[in-house]
């Protein structure tokens, strides 16, 4: 069951749109040494969608070698048919991913259906499931009983990412509901953290660029700290909300990691949103304000 600060990470493309494999090892070995619990690859935020199989199959091997076993290692491995996510999860475990995050296919609700298809995943694997509850991304919307029967229903399913807002509210809900059989993270870039904790969150599994104060409020927050944990993460609230604007919050953040010299450029493949002068004066005030050097390469 999964807990703490679980960095999702973001995909580095060169200027023309190819994989870049010295970035993606550089920003793997930065966030391991911020301290946080695990990373995830091929998340929404790693632009998986836009990637092609032999690519994918490249970011996992690539991370977990970099990784060299020192946090776990989940890979997204979601499908819209049960065979397809079958086989995409076993080359995952394969590879040596420690789980698999899987959100349901689109547009298939809460039902027997849904329930069978996590079931035959989560029969064929001998590795954790993290089921992604985030409807923006299938148009699927589950209720936290569902979220509890599919829990009960699917032992590998061991932790629930749950981003569906307002997310202090679904958290509590299905934790009264769960039982026990999963832990439950939030995730939309973190915003919400501290109110998920307050909720009976186990963590987050995000992929703010600033990933250390996630850590540190998690940190605080485990060892029972309340005040350090709210003043960490107030402090740096401007910046978690504006990295986490919809539409172009990647490419915020990516432009961060840029900045931060974690990746060499901050490609959003196609088709996906680029930055203009507004958006990046924005940035360098909101950074300022938080007392981060914006510093331009």
């Amino acid at each position: 069951m999964i807990q703490g600060v679980n960095h999702v990470l973001a995909t580095p493309f060169t200027a023309g749109g190819a994989l870049d494999f010295g970035s993606l090892r550089r920003l793997t070995e930065a966030m391991i040494g911020m301290g946080i619990d695990g990373v995830t690859v091929l998340g929404v935020a790693g632009e998986t969608q836009k990637l092609t199989d032999d690519e994918r199959r490249q970011v996992i091997e690539t991370v977990i070698d970099v990784n060299a076993g020192r946090v776990p290692i989940f890979a997204g491995t979601t499908r819209d048919g049960t065979e397809a996510t079958i086989a995409a999860s076993l080359q995952a475990q394969q590879a040596g991913a420690a789980g698999v995050m899987i959100a349901p296919p689109l547009f298939v609700q809460a039902g027997p259906g849904l329930t069978a298809h996590f079931q035959k995943i989560g029969d064929a694997l001998d590795i954790p499931i993290i089921l992604q509850d985030y409807p923006p991304l299938n148009g699927v919307s589950l209720s936290p009983r569902a979220l509890a029967d599919l829990a009960a229903d699917v032992p590998r399913l061991t932790t629930i990412k749950l981003e569906d807002a307002p997310t202090p509210q679904r958290i509590a809900q299905t934790l009264a509901l769960v039982d026990g059989q999963a832990t439950i993270v939030g995730g939309i870039g973190g915003m919400y953290l501290l109110d998920e904790l307050r909720a009976g969150s186990s963590g987050t599994m995000t992929g703010f660029a600033y990933t250390e104060t996630l850590v540190e409020v998690w940190r605080a927050w485990h060892a029972g700290d309340r005040r350090a944990a709210e003043q960490a993460f107030y402090r740096h609230l401007p910046l978690l909300i504006y990295e986490g604007q919809p539409k172009v919050g990647l490419a915020i953040r990516k432009e961060i990691l840029r900045r931060r010299g974690f990746i060499d450029c901050a490609l959003v493949r196609r088709p996906g949103p680029s930055l203009d002068e507004t958006t990046l004066a924005g940035l360098d005030a909101t950074m300022a304000f938080v007392g981060i050097e914006a510093r331009s390469a």
